[in-house]
């Protein structure tokens, strides 16, 4: 019986060792989709935007339609480039996956920073509106 207890124990602790620790509230970004490129394997949409203390921010998503079972939905990656009204400039990895429901796509992601933040991100694209809202939270 103890060595069961002392399983479930250690299988617990190893769950809760890799989960994910949001910190602190929601940055928002707001932005525009600025252009729109079709591919026979998905897409790629620009946006530009601003928030808090990143400034002015541009992004890139790559689309993958891979999921041959749904085609609304798949993978992407992508870039972004921020610099602030003090002239610093961070860059970031973006990864993740997508969905697409009537206008609206959403994108859930995970963003490698240059200044060494990680953030989980959540954003939705309106296709009909161009607008683009996202919310960030700090991982790390």
């Amino acid at each position: 019986m103890k060595k069961i207890i002392l399983s479930l124990i250690l299988i617990m602790s190893s769950f809760s060792a890799h989960s994910i620790d949001i910190h602190g509230d929601a940055n928002l970004f707001s932005g525009n989709i600025t252009s729109v490129t079709l591919t026979d394997d998905g897409g790629v949409i620009n946006v530009v935007g601003n928030t808090g203390d990143y400034g002015k921010v541009w992004l890139t998503y790559n689309l993958k339609l891979d999921n041959p079972n749904h085609r609304t939905q798949g993978s992407f990656s992508g870039r972004a480039t921020a610099i602030n009204d003090a002239g610093t400039r961070n860059a970031a990895s973006r990864q993740g996956v997508w969905e697409r429901e009537g206008n609206i796509i959403s994108f859930y992601s995970l963003d490698d920073v240059t200044d060494g933040n990680f953030y989980l991100c959540l954003t939705e694209m309106n296709l009909t509106t161009d607008s683009v809202d996202m919310k960030f939270y700090s991982v790390k």
